[in-house]
């Protein structure tokens, strides 16, 4: 680490000591139980943590309050329209005249949401990234590349400059815009990470694959990609142009970091036993999935005492399985409201989708894939010139879905991004029930 990158890592440090060292004393705790996650000490530590939130639920939240001596298993299943529909009942009284922190998602399940976290929620958060980033070789205080929409977005100037982040937006990441983010990163010698929206991998990684780009040392720790799933293809091209790691972070922003894959294991999600319950719930009752089978992921934050959401549906879906005496993430789908089914109705992965569409990378500047009906497709297409393969890429896609499946082909200037930044491949807007 540089001088510079060591005095951050200090002033950092220096000041979160100065406020009473509640992130150290948080990272600390994280780090104890993440160690054996399932060890009778881990399991203790969480089980206190998790008794000391419903008893702080049932008697300062009005929602909870009907809970009394009631087991955690049979606390219900809440949603957002729900939390949404009673939102005050959800407010603890103990912090209503307290500064609290406003987080929002973007609404891409069509539901637009925010919520109020108190101070420590958000310095075990803290504790939380410093951790997960540090399990991908980034320290505090080295040079972080943030690829995301920053419009309206901006972090205290005294944090930047002690995490040392480099904003950098996409928004508007054309060829131009790209070149300059690599000479910037090539001309930078420092050791550093990045962090995006998956989406923006995948466009860089476009770019490298139409200019024929050699792979050069860049001196990149790791790439840690966020709020979409990464292309397995996006995955073999980072390594092969940057020769760095590159591992699929799961978060969510109105609790944080849930799950993140290991460098030299890419299979799966180590969940973030830490700060949180994970269960994995059947797709259409409220009751658990087993292990190995697919349903919704199901959070309880443990640490966000003002808005306490026990049991929280957050829309996206998985599966957990048992590995290793540890209990992991192997498959995050994203949101159910964005599930992919054959004509006979089962459920197709989206990660069947991408073989077929990488077939074409050299030929395709983005695409979107849209199930409209029960057998109907539509197939987004951004050129980069002429296609000659509607054919094939239909007689592929019947093959996934069945022979009397509706494919229908368009071709587009640009597929849209949410005001997420994402830019969905799959979506689903035909409604299954």
């Amino acid at each position: 680490m540089g001088i510079g990158n060591t005095i951050r890592r200090i002033g950092f440090w220096a000041i979160d000591t100065f406020k009473g060292g509640h992130i150290k004393m948080h990272y600390q705790d994280v780090a104890q139980i993440m160690e054996s996650p399932f060890s009778e000490k881990a399991v203790n530590r969480r089980n206190e943590i998790l008794n000391e939130l419903l008893e702080h639920s049932i008697k300062t939240v009005p929602f909870y309050s009907r809970y009394v001596q009631v087991h955690f298993n049979q606390f219900p299943v809440i949603k957002k329209d729900l939390i949404l529909d009673n939102f005050d009942d959800f407010k603890s009284h103990k912090f209503l005249t307290k500064s609290l922190y406003k987080v929002a998602t973007s609404g891409s399940t069509g539901i637009p949401f925010f919520l109020f976290m108190n101070r420590n929620k958000r310095n075990r958060n803290t504790a939380d990234t410093l951790f997960f980033f540090n399990k991908v070789g980034y320290n505090i205080g080295q040079r972080l590349y943030y690829l995301r929409l920053w419009k309206g977005e901006h972090k205290n100037a005294l944090n930047r400059l002690l995490q040392n982040i480099i904003k950098v937006d996409i928004s508007k990441m054309n060829d131009e815009i790209i070149n300059a983010l690599l000479k910037e990163l090539q001309k930078d010698k420092s050791s550093k990470a990045i962090i995006g929206i998956a989406s923006s991998f995948d466009t860089l990684c476009d770019y490298l694959d139409k200019n024929n780009s050699e792979n050069k040392d860049f001196n990149i720790k790791s790439f840690v990609a966020i709020s979409e799933a990464l292309d397995p293809y996006t995955k073999k091209s980072i390594k092969k142009y940057f020769k760095a790691p590159v591992v699929s972070r799961y978060s969510t922003e109105e609790q944080g970091i849930i799950a993140q894959q290991e460098i030299n294991d890419n299979d799966t999600f180590k969940i973030n036993w830490a700060s949180y319950i994970i269960e994995i719930f059947d797709l259409k009752k409220d009751t658990k999935a087993e292990l190995g089978e697919i349903g919704r992921i199901v959070v309880t934050d443990l640490f966000n005492y003002s808005m306490p959401l026990i049991r929280y549906d957050t829309g996206d879906i998985g599966v957990m399985e048992l590995l290793d005496n540890e209990l992991v993430l192997t498959k995050i789908e994203g949101r159910k409201l964005d599930l992919i089914y054959d004509t006979k109705n089962r459920l197709v992965s989206s990660y069947g989708i991408y073989p077929i569409m990488k077939i074409y990378y050299h030929l395709i500047k983005q695409y979107q894939f849209i199930q409209v009906g029960q057998k109907e497709y539509v197939i987004k297409l951004n050129l980069y010139g002429a296609f000659d393969y509607k054919k094939e890429l239909v007689k592929s896609f019947k093959y996934l879905l069945g022979n009397d499946a509706e494919i229908n082909i368009e071709f587009v200037d640009e597929i849209p991004v949410l005001s997420s930044g994402k830019r969905k491949k799959v979506m689903n807007t035909f409604n299954q029930s």
